[in-house]
């Protein structure tokens, strides 16, 4: 039961915009494969975001926010040519069976034809819609604003509890593209949303994915991201919460596939007695590469924030962490954790970890840690002794160590999805 809403892909026509305005020649290059947006409300906002573009240079490695990322890789990328894929050929990716899912694929998407009472799911393009402006950190989020094609918007009202969850899946499958989601949460709403990144084999693409999320008092808002892509797919994604009073907001991204994922998440806390967690897990081999950029807001007093990511980091591959946590002047009695720890299974493995607090109160509680190692040998050891392979030993310190982020995630439908990403992916033996 489904219908779907398929958009005329205008790749090729007329700028909205002057692009002669970008002095640039990479960033002109770059933004010249794209057409301007169609959705209605960008486009408030579309002459900030090109003069902010105007000001800017592609991003290399003398950018502080991109100093570990090599994009050269993304210039010169040759993106394979969009493929459109059936509803069966969607459906396929399911994490979570028999629930609401939309399925975007470029410029189509998929709605559920029966919707959930007191929730509105609708296309991006379709739906009269209000963003939040802010100021830009990179040029990919500019560039949402100017090119973003498709997406979705969900809203959930007020005092509706949803028994199940609503499921995103994106299934990338050539070509480049921006996408725009917006969700809102009602006062004393509860909802789980899983927002999953899937590509298809031997293709090239990119994605620039915005979701914006709007969770209202004594909403109480769990998001799952996961992120599954194939060799070949740049994925990149921000998210943007803004936290009412007394709400409380729980984020969990998992990347398991992908050559090349950057994560930007900000959550902006402006009503007291709210609680924002953020919990983090990449499990990279081969020559991945995964950044993560966390920011955590915190404006208000009587505020919580609790932070955990999680890495191993295998063969070549390379990681960045950098989580910021602002305690403003006026958000006194806020209490802040922030913790980053990775093992590193490999001598050509690499992480870049980079905590940071900047506090301008004088009565809160804030901590923050990181620490990289290589798995204990006394600890693998001992389980070997005791009878254990080599493999069953290590794998089970692995899972050790990960647990209490993998746990996070529900329902078990998602868990079991996860651990079996891993086996397959590591030939790791892992005990759910």
């Amino acid at each position: 039961m489904r219908w779907s809403s398929k958009k005329k892909d205008t790749i090729g026509s007329k700028k909205a915009y002057n692009m002669n305005a970008i002095t640039d020649s990479k960033l002109s290059e770059f933004c010249s494969q794209f057409s301007p947006t169609n959705i209605q409300g960008l486009h408030t906002l579309q002459s900030d975001a090109a003069k902010f573009l105007s000001k800017e240079v592609f991003p290399s490695t003398r950018n502080e926010r991109f100093k570990y990322t090599r994009l050269q890789k993304l210039l010169n990328a040759s993106f394979s040519p969009f493929e459109t894929l059936s509803y069966e050929q969607l459906s396929a990716f399911n994490i979570i069976e028999d629930v609401p899912t939309i399925y975007v694929n470029g410029p189509q998407i998929f709605i559920p034809q029966q919707l959930i009472a007191s929730v509105t799911i609708s296309s991006i393009n379709d739906s009269a819609l209000a963003f939040q402006n802010e100021a830009y950190k990179d040029v990919f989020g500019a560039m949402n604003t100017l090119f973003a094609s498709n997406g979705c918007s969900i809203t959930v009202n007020d005092n509706v509890t949803l028994d199940q969850p609503i499921q995103i899946i994106y299934v990338h499958s050539g070509g480049a593209r921006f996408y725009r989601n917006q969700l809102k949460f009602g006062k004393n709403s509860e909802a789980q949303i899983l927002l999953a990144h899937f590509s298809i084999s031997n293709i090239s693409g990119f994605s620039h994915t915005h979701t914006q999320i709007e969770v209202a008092q004594d909403a109480r808002i769990k998001l799952h991201k996961v992120q599954c892509c194939e060799d070949g797919q740049f994925d990149f994604n921000e998210e943007r919460i803004f936290q009412d009073k007394q709400s409380n907001f729980e984020i969990n991204t998992v990347s398991l596939k992908g050559t090349f994922i950057r994560n930007d998440l900000t959550a902006q806390v402006h009503g007291e007695h709210a609680e924002t967690k953020l919990n983090g897990a990449y499990l990279l081999n081969d020559h991945q590469h995964v950044a993560n950029y966390t920011t955590i807001d915190h404006q208000v007093p009587n505020c919580e924030s609790f932070e955990t990511y999680k890495g191993l980091i295998d063969d070549h591959a390379t990681a960045v962490f950098n989580g910021k946590v602002f305690v403003r002047k006026d958000a006194q009695k806020t209490n802040a954790f922030q913790s980053n720890a990775n093992i590193l299974l490999s001598e050509y493995g690499s992480i870049n970890s980079k905590p940071e607090l900047e506090i301008y109160a004088d009565d809160v509680k804030c901590s923050h840690g990181s620490t990289t190692g290589q798995l204990d040998e006394n600890a693998l050891f001992y389980l070997k002794a005791r009878g254990l392979s080599t493999k069953a030993a290590k794998s089970l310190l692995l899972q050790a160590f990960m647990d209490d982020v993998l746990q996070v995630f529900e329902p078990e439908e998602l868990r079991t999805f996860i651990f079996k990403v891993l086996v397959n992916r590591f030939n790791w033996q892992i005990e759910e």
